[in-house]
């Protein structure tokens, strides 16, 4: 909300000076005004992709326990010379395990690679939503466009908002199940 206000704020105050001074403005210039924190946020949902292993992988930590116990139970068992029944008995159940490891560990792979790819999806479309900004600010301040101040304002406000919303959107796509 602070940042609502901030940008109204910037885009009353700011920009109508800013677009008298300079008919042309540089991308640069553009990003420096419009989307000082767009790299930071590009960084929070890598962030967030690289930690899917541990918000997706609950099943998969609690299989590679289970995998260990029987694992361990097995080794005791057969070190221990107990008749082929229970040892066989114990070899079924850690083998029973280990397939249900890795089939979770399958599973865990598949989902997390399909969130990654709709998430550098939803990058890549908020890249597009950026540069047709850039673009649209560039033309407004050559003149290139019939909007005015105010519809120049509501447009880019609307454009900022859009941007930070699929910002919002991909991170909570990323950090909750």
């Amino acid at each position: 909300m602070k940042k609502v206000v901030l940008l109204l704020m910037m885009f009353i105050i700011l920009l109508p000076s800013q677009a008298f001074a300079s008919v042309t403005m540089s991308t640069s210039e553009i990003e420096r005004l419009y989307f000082e924190n767009y790299k930071t946020q590009v960084k929070e949902v890598k962030e967030a992709q690289k930690n899917l292993n541990n918000i997706l992988g609950k099943e998969v930590r609690e299989l590679t326990e289970k995998v260990k116990q029987s694992t361990a139970k097995y080794n005791s068992v057969v070190k221990s010379k107990a008749n082929k029944t229970i040892i066989e008995q114990t070899k079924v159940q850690r083998d029973k395990d280990k397939k249900s490891l890795a089939a979770a560990k399958s599973k865990l792979t598949k989902e997390i690679n399909e969130r990654k790819k709709e998430t550098n999806q939803g990058l890549k479309y908020i890249a597009d939503q950026k540069a047709s900004l850039i673009k649209y600010i560039k033309d407004y301040n050559a003149g290139k466009t019939k909007d005015n101040q105010q519809q120049f304002n509501a447009n880019t406000l609307s454009s900022l908002n859009s941007i930070e919303h699929s910002f919002i959107e991909l991170i909570d796509y990323l950090t909750k199940l």
